[in-house]
């Protein structure tokens, strides 16, 4: 991974969601125009509620993965392609935003 690569940052973004913890899950509306899209709500479980909560402070992808290591006795290499899938599917869907060095 090149130097550049490791600088780059993910964030929730805020703006663009409320976000709401319903027992273990987490539920987002996107907002347009400042108006709750109810057609669009999203449910994430615990583990991706989890990682929306470190993401609230900026993170790289191997930050990110050491504090999700802290909170799970789950296999590295799993944890590793589990966080990656994480975040490609939640940039694609604008739930989080990449912070570019």
């Amino acid at each position: 991974m090149s130097e550049e690569q490791q600088e780059i940052r993910y964030r929730v973004n805020g703006a663009d969601f409320v976000t709401r913890q319903m027992g273990n899950e987490m539920v987002m509306v996107p907002l347009t125009d400042k108006v709750a899209d109810m057609t669009s709500v999203l449910t994430l479980n615990e583990v991706g509620a989890d990682i929306l909560r470190l993401l609230e402070t900026p993170q790289t992808k191997e930050e990110l993965i050491r504090q999700m290591l802290d909170l799970y006795d789950v296999d590295e290499s799993t944890l590793i392609e589990d966080v990656e899938a994480f975040i490609a599917e939640a940039t694609q869907k604008n739930v989080i935003e990449i912070i570019q060095p």
